[in-house]
């Protein structure tokens, strides 16, 4: 597996022999962050439908080349348990379980997969439409570093923004990942457009990035963007070189 959707939910269809739909898998929290000195965390898988489901669980090491995230097998971290059945309402615990000691001075990023799999009851076999779902969860095995902020913002003190031909291009310097969201574009006279609602991407460690932005006409000459960094409350402008 060489490529990552953005967005950290993803839904499959898929045509199986099977009766409806598949029930609903509900996933929390959807990001997980391991302090230096911590060894496991944990995930809880929600079945908010009416009929029993199953799940897979696999963790990848998560990096980003040439602009483009890629994801490739590990033994630094486990899910347990790596295959479950959860009854209808139920909730399942999983444990993401730390294997290698931290890099104190460098973060480390992993994908959790969380896969929704067929049902196998074809008691009343039928064709039909199976909704499998499947997330893709961020973990982070932190560094020492202090998170820079200032006035409630992260600091983008050693993260580079730049836009050239239609794409917003971040680089990130620090020993953090950053988080983009919410990304505008505001002209001189004020007015602000809206170019990506939600997520815009994660920028890893050493890494850079790029989007597509769908240049307005709208949008004028020395203007400004901003997003959102991380978990921030308030947006902040992206100085751009």
């Amino acid at each position: 597996m060489n490529k990552l959707a953005q967005f950290i939910c993803t839904f499959i269809l898929s045509l199986y022999s099977l009766s409806g739909l598949a029930a609903s898998l509900q996933v929390a929290p959807i990001s997980v962050a391991f302090a230096a000195p911590e060894k496991a965390k944990e995930i809880w898988l929600t079945n908010t439908g009416d009929q029993t489901i199953r799940a897979q669980t696999r963790i990848f090491l998560w990096s980003q080349v040439d602009a483009k995230d890629q994801l490739s097998p590990t033994r630094d971290l486990v899910a347990s348990p790596s295959i479950t059945e959860i009854k209808a309402g139920e909730k399942q615990l999983v444990r993401i379980i730390r294997l290698t000691p931290s890099n104190t001075e460098t973060e480390q990023s992993y994908r959790l997969l969380i896969d929704e799999l067929p049902r196998s009851d074809l008691d009343n076999p039928q064709t039909g439409l199976q909704l499998l779902l499947q997330y893709s969860i961020p973990v982070f095995l932190q560094s020492n570093e202090n998170i820079n902020r200032r006035n409630g913002l992260s600091s983008l003190a050693q993260v580079g923004f730049s836009f050239k031909n239609q794409q917003l291009i971040v680089e990130n310097n620090s020993k953090r990942h950053i988080r983009l969201s919410e990304l505008t574009y505001t002209n001189p006279n004020g007015e602000k457009i809206s170019l990506i609602n939600g997520l815009v991407g994660y920028v890893l460690v050493g890494q850079r990035m790029q989007w597509d932005i769908s240049q307005s006409k709208q949008m004028l000459p020395n203007g400004k963007f901003e997003a959102r960094i991380n978990n921030d409350g308030l947006a902040q402008t992206l100085v751009i070189q």
